[in-house]
């Protein structure tokens, strides 16, 4: 789905000198062989460092918004502490040559579960589906008083209603107050907000508490590896979005086509959260698609928002209404 979405900025391209004074602070000081730029994000720059006598690294620079690397910095150590799908940090700092804040990460072996996905065949994809589950239930267990955006400490900061009238107002203030009702198209747009004022109080039945939600749970952030009897999730990257809110976001997201129209896909992911601890109610996957519509407005405020995100928030929305009226969702 975001193949033929662009960046908003140039990818970061450095030099294998200038990473080097970037990786200093590893053991040996080691130094760097090869740069390449990993595919997958769209916001930020990440890069694989081949490095002389160490394990390779990922050097990610914070290009959309500087102040989230605290935050993301703040994840990763909690990642450790609660034994969570993330790569270890191994180092962070201020880069002299773009002034970019960077991170040094673990580099985990693996395929992104997109263009893994594409290989396997529907038996095959259902453990790798039912391993993602248990990994996103993992992360869930990690609890808040409240929902709402994360500081660098993990507190909750700016609170945020994830529910019916948080949905609605946002959409009002997105397609009516701002920019998002002229891209989306007046009419859709209209039809939009009512749809959500109809049916956005199935949000309000979640009887659990605000939860560590990554927002980006998609295919391309997801690290996928084949194990001795089948595939199962290795990592789960780039946590800048990260905020606490309710299972529903990562859900809505992971289910986008092409992999939530894969047979039994959604069905062995909701089987693996509920194994390893994760509760999910019976209409778990019509909020999902409710929770996803915060995802395709927020796309339409963006400054420099391409014409291909707006055709697939477009085409997402639409969808999205249309399988409402038919299971009864509208």
């Amino acid at each position: 789905m975001r193949e033929s979405w662009s960046r908003p900025y140039p990818a970061v391209a450095l030099s294998p000198d200038q990473a080097s004074a970037l990786v200093r602070l590893l053991p040996g000081r080691p130094k760097v062989l090869r740069v390449a730029e990993l595919s997958g994000g769209l916001a930020n720059t990440n890069l694989r460092l081949d490095l002389d006598g160490h394990p390779p690294v990922v050097l990610r620079l914070f290009q959309r918004d500087p102040a989230q690397a605290a935050k993301e910095r703040a994840i990763h150590a909690l990642a450790g502490e609660r034994g969570l799908p993330a790569p270890r940090l191994l180092g962070h700092g201020d880069d002299p040559v773009t002034g970019l804040r960077f991170a040094l990460l673990e580099w985990i072996d693996g395929q992104r579960l997109d263009e893994a996905a594409r290989g396997l065949n529907d038996a095959a994809l259902l453990p790798l589906a039912r391993s993602v589950g248990s990994a996103l239930a993992a992360i869930h267990a990690v609890t808040f008083e409240r929902s709402g955006f994360l500081d660098a400490s993990l507190a909750v900061a700016e609170p945020a209603d994830v529910g019916a009238a948080g949905l609605t107002g946002f959409l009002r203030h997105v397609l009516v107050e701002g920019p998002g009702g002229d891209r989306l198209g007046r009419d859709l747009a209209d039809r939009l907000v009512a749809f959500a004022e109809r049916k956005a109080g199935l949000l309000d039945r979640w009887p659990g508490a605000p939860c560590l939600t990554h927002s980006d749970f998609g295919g391309t952030n997801i690290l996928v590896r084949q194990g001795p009897e089948s595939w199962a999730l290795a990592a789960v990257l780039d946590w800048e979005f990260a905020f606490a809110g309710s299972p529903f976001f990562d859900l809505g997201n992971l289910l986008r086509p092409p992999l939530g129209s894969r047979p039994g896909f959604a069905d062995s992911v909701a089987a693996g959260y509920r194994a390893a601890g994760g509760a999910l109610p019976a209409e778990w996957r019509r909020m999902a698609a409710l929770a996803d519509l915060f995802s395709w407005a927020e796309f339409l405020t963006r400054p420099a928002v391409s014409d291909a995100v707006v055709a697939t928030a477009r085409q997402r929305i639409s969808e999205t209404m249309a399988i409402g009226g038919r299971s009864g969702l509208n």
